[in-house]
């Protein structure tokens, strides 16, 4: 098997959502300064920076939190397609013509690849309508995954997010760096951190492909 890594580095300068707090690494010690003799460092940062996982209870009330997700949920058979936009909307035709019947585990490689390591925030970035939205759902997908750091459109992320995450079985992955990866169908590994009664959590997340 080929591991191909879809996660974005956690580092300083990466953009963050307008108004969450920006992501810092702090080192606090350093081997041979101080009598060190290990390197330690913290972060600082949003649940929801880079890579990261939704859980329901980010948009529902009384959804699953990040650390009561189904893990099965989260590992198995994946498709990524790629398909043009319809502006700042995935086109729903597209969608329509390249999702496989049965899949349950879909990431959607838009425009949005090309600039997902830009270091400034894209505002017109590629998202999710709600009608592509409820067709994802009506088709049984579990895990929704897009090449830029929201499913939904920047200004109007509630509806899609809603639609997605309504279900509380179901689970939006952003920010996956779909650059470098062929439309097919994969292995997917996606853990994010277990943050107890957490909306959300950074993820490392692997494709896996027949060599």
């Amino acid at each position: 098997m080929k591991w191909i890594d879809i996660t974005l580095p956690m580092e300083e300068g990466r953009p963050n959502w307008p108004g969450d707090i920006p992501f810092a690494h702090h080192i606090t010690r350093q081997i041979g300064k101080d009598g060190s003799h290990a390197n330690v460092s913290t972060i600082e940062s949003s649940v929801h920076f880079g890579t990261h996982l939704d859980a329901p209870y980010h948009f529902i009330a009384d959804g699953k939190k990040i650390d009561e997700l189904d893990l099965n949920v989260l590992i198995g058979p994946c498709q990524v397609v790629e398909v043009p936009s319809a502006g700042v909307h995935v086109d729903l035709e597209a969608l329509k013509r390249t999702v496989v019947p049965g899949v349950k585990r879909l990431l959607i490689k838009t425009d949005n690849s090309q600039r997902i390591h830009d270091r400034e925030f894209h505002k017109n970035f590629v998202a999710l309508s709600p009608e592509a939205a409820r067709w994802l759902i009506d088709q049984g997908i579990k895990l929704v995954g897009i090449d830029y750091f929201s499913i939904g459109p920047y200004g109007d992320t509630k509806d899609v997010h809603h639609i997605i995450l309504g279900p509380n079985d179901t689970v939006a992955l952003e920010g996956v760096d779909l650059s470098k990866v062929d439309p097919g169908f994969y292995y997917l590994i996606c853990l994010p951190m277990k943050i107890k009664d957490a909306g959300g959590a950074p993820v490392r997340v692997l494709l896996g492909a027949e060599e």
